[in-house]
């Protein structure tokens, strides 16, 4: 069964889509981490709400919650495969708008950190829930643009 096209987007339209929102997420994150860098210094942590949240200022030469520091290399070709692999797939043909939502965060994300790993050797993460790691925008969007993904297979799915 063929979904309906207004829930598809033509390979042209989701490309600039997700363009456009990778550029938000790209700009966004790294001008939260210049106003981290430029006004907490590493290792200090100003609670937002106490107890549970709060800005905690650490450099992550590693990937998500610290695995594989040290490992620049293939930290760096993770990323460049992520960029890749997000453009083929808007390259591809046509996807859902929760699709091209999707890649556009995973894109603004992956692009966001692999700047900050080629000029500075890491990342600045700083959002800091006190029941998990530290983290920053970047990892977030790519975080919530993989679930998108995920979601938009399984309703593709589901019309199948």
């Amino acid at each position: 069964m063929e979904t309906p096209p207004h829930h598809k987007e033509n390979a042209g339209t989701a490309l600039l889509t997700a363009l456009g929102l990778a550029l938000a997420v790209f700009v966004l994150d790294q001008g939260l981490k210049a106003l981290v860098e430029g006004s907490i210094r590493p290792g200090e942590s100003i609670p937002v709400i106490p107890g549970f949240l709060s800005i905690t200022h650490i450099r992550n030469t590693g990937a998500a919650f610290g695995i594989l520091s040290g490992s620049q290399p293939l930290l760096l070709a993770g990323g460049v495969v992520a960029v890749v692999v997000v453009l083929w797939m808007l390259l591809t043909g046509q996807s859902s708008k929760l699709a091209t939502m999707g890649c556009g965060l995973i894109l603004g994300g992956a692009a966001g950190n692999l700047l900050d790993r080629l000029t500075t050797g890491g990342v600045t993460d700083y959002i800091h829930f006190s029941f998990w790691y530290v983290f920053n925008a970047a990892d977030a969007a790519i975080t919530v643009g993989v679930a998108a993904l995920l979601l938009s297979t399984f309703q593709m799915q589901e019309k199948d």
